[in-house]
């Protein structure tokens, strides 16, 4: 592990860090305003929904501030993993024209990514 010497204050900066990265992820892939408003909104479901599960679970400590941190990287490396798909689609869109359809290879694609992402992260963490 990376951070297991990472104090609660070091945590919380952490926290914030990748809180602010999701949101200029999203942002850029924002086309109206109440997509702006959403993109920025993220970080903060993300922190009430992680708060509320480690308030559920009993999770004390930085816990809560790791899961979070966590999920804000695998959304950003994501992000930036899809990079091209999304910057095509965002292209149909803005030219008028409808998104192409996700095909089942895609999403078989994304899934795997995914997990991969998830356990580089947690284990990194």
């Amino acid at each position: 592990m990376l951070t297991s010497s990472l104090s609660p204050g070091q945590w919380w900066i952490a926290a914030v860090l990748s809180g602010a990265a999701l949101a200029v992820a999203a942002q850029s892939m924002a086309t109206t305003q109440r997509d702006k408003l959403i993109a920025v909104s993220l970080p903060l479901a993300g922190a009430v929904s992680i708060a509320l599960a480690s308030a559920a679970r009993g999770y004390e400590g930085p816990m809560p501030l790791v899961l979070y941190t966590a999920t804000m990287i695998v959304l950003v490396v994501l992000r930036i993993v899809f990079a091209p798909y999304i910057a095509r689609q965002l292209r149909l869109k803005r030219a008028g024209r409808p998104m192409e359809e996700v095909t089942r290879k895609q999403s078989w694609i994304f899934l795997v990514v995914f997990v991969v992402t998830l356990v580089g992260v947690a284990f990194a963490l």
